[in-house]
């Protein structure tokens, strides 16, 4: 006879009634005041017009006044009766939808699908060097010629950054992927971490809606596809979460050296990042005072050995990074710490571009200063000739919330931090904060990585709120996923229709970038780049990102340095001499045609100048 199946009356657990119920719902209401000023303070933010506005308080008002609420507490009671092996399959779920979403979404908006950023050229060269079996090449004989940003051509040829996001995208260098998907995946990946880690620390309704919080982020959508350190560093610092947290349950030897693998990794992806994310963990692991511990070290060994190798072979110092000497060359004044503003440090390159790139630099190194550096975190700043920038705790509200009255929710959700794990998690977010507050730049996408962190603590908010008020425990949670819905671009576009307050994916068009992409392929070719003073000096084409060494490429990619292009002709018209040679001028938006550069060379050798060569006045 089968047992007769449970009915889940009661769908969320009814607050608790104790003496104690006074002063939490004092301490809920006066924390919702605090996150209500912080929102007040740093401002409404973007995407949030009056349609949207409708929709979120519509759905509230809904929940409060139709039986039908009910619906979404027997949905949450369901989830939260889940076996473990539905709990698997619904992270392999989570993973899988938004890998699709993403790709969906990208090729929906019509989303440049190949590397443009200064930073994703980088990291899109230090992968095929890896795939090459390398950490750099040697420098090239034309070294000035493919000098970047973000990459260093002297002394050897290489991305400036740490090399585990290299390594990681190496294997989509090996078996021909499109350069998107290894970023892609990471990130869905993340989504699914997400998942598992908040359905361990709250449940299993709390575990998806942080996936679809996580989905919903329009700073993180832009970077699921792009070349770039932030996802793989969201996954994996939430992997170090979720490892810390099993080996608290089971601390055995395989579980701590998962774990040192992890932080190993991690720590030659982004290491200040890694910091936030290993100081709470080790706090969690000492505590306990388990022997296992001591195997991590032994995991993080090989990732330090790679790091060190790669100083030594780039910059011959063990305690120099590549990444150093290029802020030491190109960026003067821009390490780690609170330094003294130099007027007088330029760039040591010739390249106009790498000036007016220093000169945006200029504005944050003037006021990470002592006595000053605070104020950019708090406060909107105006460089002169550039447009505002906002708050970094603004930028962090933006990037890690699809809305800024989420900030509500931030201080009340202290109140669910419980017990140590919960707090190991959110400790993430002041850690960074302090760490970065060293840091002379801060961009919105360098928040990615928070994302767990405050997802949980607006997660737990809601689940006080409840607690404290109990009429609204369906009202908050539907709100919050109305506020997830409307900020997904295909719905959001739908019912903004002022542009100031519609959401995008692409934040970082470039018609120029476009056009280079989509013509320069079918033969040997080498394009000579001519640099448009007036143009965007942030659309740099000058980037060989499909090989690991400049030679290789189907259309090399260089300056045109004037009358130093005879350096170019004569290397190519002896090595490569069937390369047709072109010149783009970006002024005049169009690309010359000059001849084969073995030809070109036999002609300049015959007394011709480069100058009538190549058809300049």
């Amino acid at each position: 006879m089968k047992a007769k199946r449970r009915r889940l009356s009661n769908p969320l657990p009814p607050p608790v009634e104790d003496s104690t119920a006074d002063p939490r719902r004092f301490a809920t209401i006066s924390l919702l005041i605090v996150g209500g000023l912080i929102w007040a303070f740093l401002g409404e933010g973007r995407g949030m017009g009056w349609p949207r506005w409708g929709i979120i308080l519509g759905v509230g008002l809904l929940t409060l006044i139709t039986p039908a609420a009910g619906n979404f507490g027997r949905i949450a009671a369901w989830l939260n009766v889940a076996s473990p092996w539905r709990r698997r399959m619904t992270t392999l779920l989570v993973g899988m939808f938004a890998f699709a979403y993403f790709v969906a979404t990208a090729f929906l908006q019509q989303r440049d699908m190949f590397p443009k950023t200064h930073d994703e050229c980088s990291y899109a060269i230090g992968a095929h060097i890896v795939a090459a079996g390398r950490l750099w090449m040697p420098r090239h004989p034309l070294a000035d010629f493919f000098e970047s940003f973000y990459i260093l051509a002297k002394p050897a040829y290489c991305s400036i950054y740490f090399p585990g996001t290299a390594m990681l995208f190496a294997p989509g260098v090996w078996l021909h992927l499109p350069g998107w998907v290894i970023p892609c995946l990471c990130c869905a990946g993340a989504a699914a971490a997400l998942h598992l880690l908040i359905t361990e620390l709250v449940d299993d309704a709390a575990g998806l809606l942080a996936a679809i919080l996580l989905i919903s982020l329009t700073w993180f959508r832009t970077f699921t596809i792009l070349m770039m350190a932030q996802g793989p560093m969201l996954l994996a610092g939430l992997l170090i979460l979720i490892v810390a947290l099993q080996w608290m349950k089971l601390p055995n030897w395989k579980w701590a050296l998962l774990l040192g693998v992890l932080a190993g990794w991690a720590g030659i992806i982004r290491p200040v990042d890694t910091l936030a994310f290993a100081i709470p963990v080790a706090v969690l692991v000492i505590a306990r005072r388990n022997r296992t511990a001591i195997v991590s070290v032994l995991g993080m060994l090989p990732f330090v050995a790679i790091q060190l190798v790669f100083n030594v072979g780039v910059t011959s110092h063990v305690a120099q990074t590549p990444y150093t000497l290029y802020l030491q060359r190109y960026q003067p004044g821009s390490v780690f710490g609170v330094h003294a503003f130099d007027p007088d440090a330029a760039p040591q390159s010739t390249l106009p571009q790498m000036q007016k790139d220093y000169a945006l630099s200029r504005t944050y190194l003037q006021r990470h200063t002592p006595g000053n550096f605070i104020k950019p975190w708090l406060f909107t700043q105006t460089p002169e000739g550039f447009p505002p920038r906002p708050a970094y705790l603004a930028m962090i509200a933006d990037t890690t919330l699809p809305a800024r009255w989420l900030l509500l929710l931030l201080p009340v959700g202290l109140l669910g931090l419980t017990d140590r794990r919960r707090i190991a998690c959110a400790a993430v977010l002041p850690i960074f904060i302090g760490l970065y507050i060293l840091n002379p730049f801060f961009l919105e996408h360098y928040a990615i990585p928070l994302i767990g962190s405050v997802v949980l603590l607006v997660i737990l908010g809601v689940r006080q709120l409840v607690i404290a008020v109990p009429r609204l425990r369906i009202a908050v949670t539907a709100m919050v996923l109305a506020t997830c819905i409307t900020a997904l671009w295909e719905v959001n576009h739908l019912i903004e229709r002022e542009p100031a307050k519609q959401i995008s994916d692409e934040a970082l068009p470039s018609g120029l970038l476009r056009k280079a992409n989509d013509l320069l392929s079918g033969e040997p070719a080498i394009v000579l780049f001519k640099f448009n003073p007036k143009g965007n000096w942030k659309a740099e084409p000058v980037y060989n990102t499909d090989v690991a060494w400049p030679d290789d490429a189907e259309v090399v990619r260089a300056h045109d340095l004037g009358d130093r292009d005879r350096e170019l002709i004569d290397y190519y018209g002896k090595l490569q001499p069937d390369r047709m040679l072109f010149i783009w001028d970006a002024a005049a938006d169009e690309m010359r045609k000059i001849g084969p550069v073995g030809q070109l060379r036999q002609t300049l050798q015959s007394g011709k100048s480069v100058a009538d060569l190549l058809g300049r006045k």
